[in-house]
């Protein structure tokens, strides 16, 4: 198993052990156990040693390219609107604002004892801060069983980091299935229905307003806009392990529909549409506010996170990993100088030249039926890319041989193909592989963003 794969699973397991003393858990299944006294481990409740703390920041940081191993931000005020503290000053600035909560963690009252209770809650949002430091995001505070974090800064591009927030909504997720409720039930925890609530809506620099709350002793730094309260809103619509969107940030991002279909419900038993945040706010000319949201689809967008594919087969749709076997891609600078571009790591500016490169290592062949039948498929999404007429999908086929290199050793496959980007919005690169029975061998996906 790749590495950074493991240490991702386990890092809520660190987060999670302690090793002071046992409990006997209270719950419905540990009282059906008593007389076999099974005991569920509740360690000590002190704050993690600090190479635990960022254990789950390590693995996405490095995913993503982030450049330095660890993000030390600390809860509280965002760090460049702290000069507005206890003061009367006022100061506009665009902000992405995320609500998480733990959805049916109040039922863990009713089957553990309140110290186990406090420990998994805990346990949990801490994994989530450190999701949300591994995004570049901000946590501003918690609230019982959720948090509240800003994405973006007046040194961050907001491009970037409004799609990092949706990135870090699908990475939570994926740490929820993969990592949180495995080292649960591995506990004897009944972990079937928790998962994450999110909601995520961007302001831009006219629509959020800075300023300080409270006395001068009391205060706090915080942001006015509809839109932070909107993420809130949205937070409370969301279904277990799933995220809403905002109007504001699907406009802004050009995000597709087949990456945000609309929110479904069943209504007096039939499926019907949620196209507008609730409640339905009446403005002051008496109609209805009717703001767009939409719901992320989780396992077409998790296609196109940056993870190791072996992982990323696991949570997304129609990913096939190979052992040997990786596509990339790079941004190819001046005199053909090349740095790697994670999938959706940032918003990329207009007319950059990305190399897409698929490898195959000489034993990734073994035991398949030769030839392999290549696919490069480049599709295009985003209002610019329709209104140029540029949404046809492209496909570029080629053939997959093993080839011998001057010591009659077997060489590793590679196939390349460039392009520059041109068009706002999301587009998707895939590259396939099919062997001669016709079976598919390996396909990952690409996100690329364009601002």
């Amino acid at each position: 198993m790749n590495s950074d794969v493991e240490q991702f699973r386990k890092s809520f397991d660190t987060l999670l052990t302690r090793k002071s003393r046992t409990v006997l858990a209270k719950s419905a299944f540990a009282m059906d156990s008593l007389k076999e006294s099974v005991a569920v481990r509740a360690d000590s409740a002190g704050l993690p040693a600090v190479q635990e703390e960022h254990t789950a920041q390590r693995p996405i940081r490095q995913w993503f390219g982030k450049e330095t191993a660890v993000n030390q931000g600390r809860i509280g005020c965002h760090p460049d609107f702290a000069h507005l503290e206890g003061t009367d000053e006022m100061e506009f600035h665009h902000i992405t604002t995320m609500f998480v909560d733990i959805k049916n963690s109040t039922r863990l009252a009713l089957r553990y004892p309140l110290e186990e209770v406090q420990h998994i809650k805990n346990s949990i949002l801490r994994a989530a801060s450190e999701t949300v430091r591994a995004m570049d995001g901000h946590v501003h505070r918690f609230m019982g069983d959720a948090l509240m974090a800003y994405f973006g800064g007046k040194n961050q591009p907001k491009e970037s980091t409004a799609m990092a927030a949706v990135c870090c909504a699908a990475m939570l997720r994926t740490l929820m299935q993969q990592a949180v409720v495995p080292a649960l039930n591995a506990r004897q925890i009944d972990a079937r229905d928790l998962g994450f609530r999110v909601g995520i809506d961007f302001g831009d620099d006219t629509e959020v307003l800075w300023s300080s709350y409270g006395f001068s002793e009391v205060n706090e730094v915080t942001a006015t806009s509809f839109h932070v309260d909107a993420s809130a809103k949205l937070q409370s619509m969301a279904s277990k392990d799933c995220a809403m969107l905002g109007n504001n940030l699907l406009h802004f991002l050009d995000l597709p529909e087949v990456l945000t279909p609309q929110k479904l419900e069943e209504r007096d038993g039939k499926t019907v549409p949620v196209p507008f945040l609730r409640p339905n706010y009446r403005l002051s000319d008496g109609s209805s506010q009717n703001y767009a949201i939409r719901e992320l689809n989780y396992e077409a967008f998790a296609a196109l996170l940056p993870l190791p594919t072996e992982l990323k087969q696991q949570v997304a749709l129609g990913i096939v990993a190979r052992d040997g076997v990786s596509f990339r891609a790079e941004i190819v600078g001046q005199q053909n100088v090349t740095r790697p571009y994670p999938s959706m790591s940032a918003c990329l500016p207009k007319n950059v030249t990305i190399r897409f490169t698929l490898t195959a290592e000489p034993q990734s062949l073994d035991g398949l039926r030769l030839p392999l039948n290549g696919r490069f498929t480049k599709q295009n999404y985003g209002r610019e890319a329709e209104e140029k007429s540029q949404t046809k999908r492209e496909v570029i086929e080629f053939t997959f041989r093993p080839t011998l290199d001057a010591f009659r050793n077997p060489k590793a496959c590679v196939e390349r193909f460039e392009r520059d980007t041109a068009y706002r919005g999301v587009h998707i690169v895939t590259a396939e592989l099919v062997d001669a029975g016709g079976r598919v061998v390996f396909k990952e996906s690409i996100g690329v963003h364009i601002r």
